[in-house]
């Protein structure tokens, strides 16, 4: 994609030190959200569920981007909205900074909700057209009293919209008169308003042109490296995610079947699924790719996935033993770049 191609590589990425990165702040053990088939009086749901999120379980590290890859309808918005508690989890652990955020009550979740916000994918949808700038920023603020004295407000109103390249003048404007991009980095400086230490990223640049994705981010890399968040992006643009992300994960019918470092997930995938994924990303020369991989047939339903593992049914690689044994998500090489295949077999790019 020719905008996020023209972005600065993100400077934590193969850098980074090893101490900062081996400190967990998330960490997501056999999540799972489904939910249930309810029908009507002559189509009844008969106990039915959607495995929309189907045990998934990562670690996210401290000043760490993840980003989480697929096709539309893999289950990366129902995962980021679960780990928030944006939609209740059916099952699972998600501990931040070591507390069980699904033990807690409303209200104390709703107390820890500051420290964990997030940047919805469209700009258009997710501010409120009759606020104007300045009273969207500082809602937050009369939500969670005390964390920006009220006669902060104006000044740090300012602060986060220079932050985000805004002018302080915008503050008293209205959503309608920004364009995308511009509603995108309102949204941006929303998010950053209560010294979050976790933003999730919901596919931020997806309905923003292609000549404004770069800025978008570009952005959302300086802000990290001032403030030290840390990063869940979610995106259906391997060529997005591979300019921000210090490690990837890859989401297939609700389940993560790759994860690893974007040198590892770009330069040696070892899941067919990733490797089918990378082998259709334009290039500007494509006899050096090498063969490109053709996935046959459509995703299978979240209501009925296959049996063993969820991909056979369009692998090139599936054998008896997919159909009956379903594979787990291990260290099948490096140490650290998991895959969930019984065939896993890197592939250089």
């Amino acid at each position: 994609m020719a905008g996020a191609a023209g972005t600065a590589r993100h400077p934590a990425q193969g850098e980074r030190a090893g101490a900062v990165l081996r400190e967990p702040l998330l960490e997501v053990e056999h999540l799972v959200k489904h939910y249930p088939v309810r029908g009507g009086l002559l189509r009844p749901g008969g106990g039915k569920v959607v495995r929309a999120v189907d045990d998934v379980s990562f670690v996210l590290h401290r000043g760490e981007t993840l980003g989480i890859v697929g096709e539309s309808g893999c289950g990366k918005s129902t995962l980021s909205r679960a780990i928030l508690r944006l939609t209740e989890p059916t099952g699972g652990r998600v501990r931040f900074a070591g507390e069980d955020l699904l033990q807690l009550s409303r209200r104390e979740m709703r107390a820890r909700r500051r420290h964990l916000q997030i940047v919805f994918q469209d700009p258009f949808a997710s501010l409120n057209p009759r606020m104007t700038v300045a009273q969207i920023i500082r809602e937050p603020w009369s939500i969670f009293k005390g964390v920006v004295p009220r006669p902060e407000w104006d000044r740090r109103t300012a602060e986060l919209l220079v932050q985000v390249g805004l002018s302080p003048d915008d503050a008293h404007r209205y959503p309608y008169q920004f364009s995308g991009g511009q509603r995108q980095r309102i949204g941006i400086a929303r998010a950053l308003t209560l010294n979050p230490k976790l933003v999730v990223c919901d596919e931020p640049v997806s309905a923003l042109d292609v000549s404004i994705q770069a800025q978008v981010l570009n952005l959302l890399a300086e802000i990290q490296e001032k403030l030290g968040l840390s990063y869940i992006f979610i995106a259906h643009d391997l060529s997005v995610v591979r300019h921000i992300s210090d490690r990837i994960a890859v989401m297939y019918l609700g389940k993560l079947v790759e994860i690893g470092t974007w040198q590892e997930i770009y330069e040696t995938p070892a899941h067919p699924y990733t490797q089918a994924l990378l082998s259709s990303v334009p290039v500007i020369e494509p006899e050096a790719r090498g063969e490109r991989i053709i996935l046959k047939g459509e995703v299978p339903s979240p209501l009925a996935p296959p049996s063993g593992c969820r991909f056979r049914t369009r692998c090139r690689k599936a054998a008896a033993v997919c159909a009956t044994e379903e594979p787990v998500l291990e260290t099948r090489g490096a140490v650290g770049h998991l895959t969930a295949c019984h065939f896993a077999a890197p592939r250089e790019y």
